[in-house]
């Protein structure tokens, strides 16, 4: 299990059995948001791009440009693996960009604007910034920073 610091460049890897830290790992940047991908590690760092790394070291493999057309999309924060695909919010936004781990480009948007009522009273750091993904009841779960919610939602397909 993987803990990353917003700004010291550290990682904690943990057992997850027993919560006993194993390691430490260091590694360039801000550590924003981080998911597993198959065999590896894939993590944002507030920019346009993904960074691709090895589980065991931390050490980056790949880094991918996400991209909306021509336009590269930026501040990407929380991210999650789900069905072959990668979900990404946008910080400071409402939107979670569904994108292909292969080229970066954006395949689908979701829009959870009205998800939190505006009248809730949180501050304007309290933004969308969770996704978790349960793959055993196909359930997706989002919330945000300080909200007093976890919701699960269905997505669906519009044209």
């Amino acid at each position: 299990m993987y803990q990353w610091t917003w700004k010291s460049g550290i990682c904690f890897v943990y057992d997850r059995s027993t919560f006993r830290l194993v390691k430490t790992l260091n590694y360039q940047g801000e550590g924003w948001g981080m998911t597993r991908m198959n065999s590896r590690l894939v993590t944002s760092d507030g920019s346009s791009t993904l960074t691709f790394r090895d589980p065991a070291s931390f050490n980056p493999t790949k880094v991918l440009r996400v991209h909306d057309g021509p336009n590269a999309i930026r501040n990407l924060n929380e991210l999650e693996f789900i069905k072959g695909k990668l979900w990404a919010n946008v910080w400071h936004s409402n939107r979670v960009a569904i994108l292909s781990p292969q080229d970066g480009r954006v395949t689908a948007w979701l829009d959870l604007t009205g998800l939190l009522p505006t009248n809730v009273g949180l501050d304007e750091e309290a933004v969308l910034n969770g996704i978790a993904y349960d793959v055993v009841h196909d359930r997706l779960f989002v919330t945000g920073k300080e909200w007093p919610t976890l919701f699960e939602i269905k997505t669906i397909a519009t044209k």
